[in-house]
């Protein structure tokens, strides 16, 4: 039993210590948003570009880019609406976010380490892309000026720019504090409710503090979307404002509702300790306070503002008001929910013992199983992340040990040779939309999530380039490439693009040269090729039945391809066994270790793993302008190949666009072209390569032909 004359010692630490405790949780949820949402360059870009998918701020940029477009051409005032309706569409997709995250970028790393005598957020190019959106309407991007510049952002020199600068670099300081911060509060808050005289009364109270303080943050976030679109005058720039905020806090909201459910844990499992806070008594307690009169000054005044609040709320923003009451509803419902389950732990009688035992100021042995309860409380909450954590490691071990005795994700897979498998493959894999600063992708995502998505060939372009800042300039070396080999690839406007970035890569030849993965140019997009052949190597790790494929179109020596393969570490799973029937069984290449067959598009001699690909792959066309164009005639490597490569994709340089990928990729258009292949060249394709994987069903196609017997009839399309 506490000593009376402790007790008002006790219980003002404890009061201390949960106070700052929760003090420090709320602090430290806000220096990570900080720290995330404005210090760091990267995330910054992230987010801003990702707003271009909100319609609020889509709108105003594609405003914005109207008015520059017509100011170029005054002519084009006469279609003012079909120019805005094709930039909206420009703004929110792939190539033009790419564009607009690595400006962003630029001016965020410019404003935190030199701040300049002025920032200027602007987007070069996109006349490129707007051209691609009108191709459907030749005349009209006959107008389109191809190199204007669109300004998103003007910031001067001044009180503004300062305050930017140094409130960036301040940041750059923070590093790991918000951790550090998040922990001492938790300590603090366990701490608190340890020293408490009343454990179960503390605990409540604790709860309910971090329950509410996370709760009215999360109301700021909502709210302050109604102060963020009224900063500017201008309505449109409002509202576009309002866009970026709403992007900017998703992830916060969603970290900060973690913390206020730990808070409504701790409040639902003192609840069913002191059986206190009766759903029925509640109800009226918050009905008399909203209609009853109050003897209190100091409530009439918090119920009237409450209700002139809510009321302004209502009228300024209808669907705003619905959600913060559909979320404080969730809340109320997850709050019972935990209430309920937390009062199956603990037994009525055994309750009421102690609440006697503690009126009768004797210290039962029930008292001590309680600390016992409460530390063990604590330390769960502690440790709730960290069990997650291991419960979903274990989740995906088993899913792994389940996936063991399979290869390329089928059991009966591992017995079939090489040759009468068919592969998922993606065509340019290299160039994905979420790289930032790659224009014209091919797919959506980057290598890692191909193959996490059931990818199992990739085609990738090897180039030298040279480092030229955040962009890289393709070494063009003494056979530099010509327009007339570099027009088919890219398309005029693509080229024009690349070498308008190329013009302005100033200093380059002064660095040191590397391989990349590029499409034709590296000035439109480059990844290095070491750091992507060793995520493929990871994933084999990883994955030690996945068998894939790579081909290679070089134009590189082939012992630079060797160098990477082996500075990457994929070199101890190259497949180093014979090319040509009859192949091992994909079983028999997991236990032999080489799980990975290179192939080259140009020179491969003088390394023993690197295979020609048009000796080992017989393919079709790839110049297909439509979809009706499909055929499966012999292209290179003629008919001798052990492999069948077939290329599915519709051809309109630049590159190929995700709507053409969402017909030619959907499951009948598939069945149909490898039933086509299987007439006009007598076998099933080995290696089915489109571009945009993530729109279709070519995984789930390719999982059906492999569930097919060899040789047997193609699934049908779907009835």
């Amino acid at each position: 039993m506490v000593s009376s004359s402790h007790r008002p010692l006790r219980s003002v630490a404890a009061g201390v210590c949960g106070t700052v405790g929760v003090v420090l949780l709320l602090l430290a949820s806000s220096l990570t948003f900080l720290s995330r949402a404005l210090f760091d360059a990267d995330y910054f870009a992230s987010r801003v570009a990702d707003s271009l998918a909100d319609p609020r701020t889509a709108s105003y940029v594609a405003e914005q880019i109207t008015e520059s477009v017509v100011a170029a051409n005054a002519d084009l005032i006469l279609v003012r609406p079909l120019i805005k309706t094709s930039a909206q569409t420009v703004v929110s997709s792939g190539p033009f976010r790419a564009v607009a995250r690595e400006a962003v970028k630029q001016s965020h790393v410019l404003l935190a380490t030199s701040g300049g005598r002025e920032v200027l957020l602007s987007v070069s190019d996109f006349g490129v892309i707007l051209h691609e959106a009108l191709a459907d309407r030749p005349e009209l991007a006959a107008m389109i000026p191809r190199d204007a510049v669109v300004v998103l952002g003007n910031l001067h020199e001044g009180y503004l720019l300062d305050a930017s600068t140094q409130t960036l670099r301040l940041g750059q300081r923070v590093g790991r504090w918000p951790q550090l911060v998040f922990l001492m509060g938790v300590i603090l808050l366990v701490t608190g409710i340890l020293l408490a005289c009343e454990r179960e009364f503390a605990l409540l109270r604790a709860g309910i503090a971090v329950t509410a303080a996370m709760g009215v943050t999360l109301l700021v976030l909502e709210l302050g979307v109604l102060f963020v679109v009224r900063i500017p005058s201008d309505p449109a720039l409002g509202q576009a404002l309002a866009g970026v905020w709403s992007t900017f806090v998703a992830g916060f909201r969603v970290r900060i509702a973690i913390v206020g459910g730990t808070g409504l844990l701790m409040t639902a499992a003192a609840t069913a300790f002191l059986e206190t806070m009766n759903l029925a008594s509640i109800s009226r307690g918050l009905w008399h306070f909203l209609t009853e009169p109050l003897t209190s000054r100091w409530l009439r005044l918090v119920r009237g503002l409450a209700l002139l609040l809510l009321g302004i709320l209502a009228l300024l923003d209808a669907g705003l008001a619905t959600r913060i009451l559909i979320s404080t509803a969730g809340g109320v419902l997850a709050f019972l929910g935990m209430r309920e389950l937390s009062r199956l732990a603990v037994d009525p009688a055994e309750r009421l013992n102690r609440r006697v035992a503690r009126l009768e100021s004797r210290t039962p042995r029930g008292s001590r199983w309680l600390r016992r309860t409460l530390i063990a409380l604590a330390v769960l909450v502690l440790l709730v992340p960290g069990a997650l954590t291991v419960t979903q490691m274990n989740e995906e071990e088993a899913a792994t040990a389940t996936m063991t005795m399979a290869c390329n994700g089928l059991p009966e897979l591992c017995d079939t040779p090489l040759d009468q498998v068919v592969f998922a493959c993606t065509h340019n894999a290299m160039g994905a939309a979420d790289i930032p600063g790659w224009l014209f992708p091919n797919q959506q995502y980057g290598i890692q999530r191909q193959l996490e998505d059931g990818i199992r060939a990739l085609m990738l372009d090897v180039i030298p380039g040279i480092p030229a800042g955040s962009a890289v300039k393709t070494d063009l070396g003494p056979n530099e490439l010509s327009r007339e080999k570099l027009e088919p690839i890219l398309g005029s406007e693509g080229l024009d693009a690349a070498l308008r970035i190329r013009e302005r890569l100033l200093g380059a030849e002064e660095e040191t040269g590397d391989i990349y993965l590029c499409h034709a140019l590296c000035e439109l997009g480059a990844t290095r090729l070491v750091p992507s052949l060793a995520t493929v190597r990871d994933f084999l790790v990883a994955n030690p039945r996945e068998v894939l494929i790579i081909i290679i179109e070089d134009m590189v020596p082939p012992e630079a391809i060797a160098r990477a393969c082996e500075e990457s570490g994929l070199d101890e799973f190259v497949y180093t066994g014979p090319v040509e029937p009859p192949w091992p069984t994909l079983g028999e290449m997991a236990a032999g270790g080489g799980r990975v067959l290179i192939l080259g598009e140009n020179e491969t001699a003088g390394v023993p793993w690197y295979h020609p690909a048009w000796e080992v792959v017989q393919e079709t066309r790839y110049n297909f302008t439509s979809a009706e164009e499909f055929d499966c005639a012999p292209n290179r490597g003629g008919t001798a190949g052990s492999l069948l490569l077939v290329n599915h994709w519709v051809n309109t340089p630049p590159t190929s666009l995700p709507s053409d990928a969402v017909v030619v990729n959907a499951r009948d258009a598939l069945l149909r072209r490898v039933e086509q292949c299987r007439r006009q060249r007598g076998r099933t394709p080995n290696i089915i390569a489109v571009d945009f994987y993530g729109v279709g069903d070519l995984v789930e196609v390719v999982r059906e032909l492999n569930q097919a017997a060899p040789g047997g009839d193609t699934p049908g399309p779907a009835d």
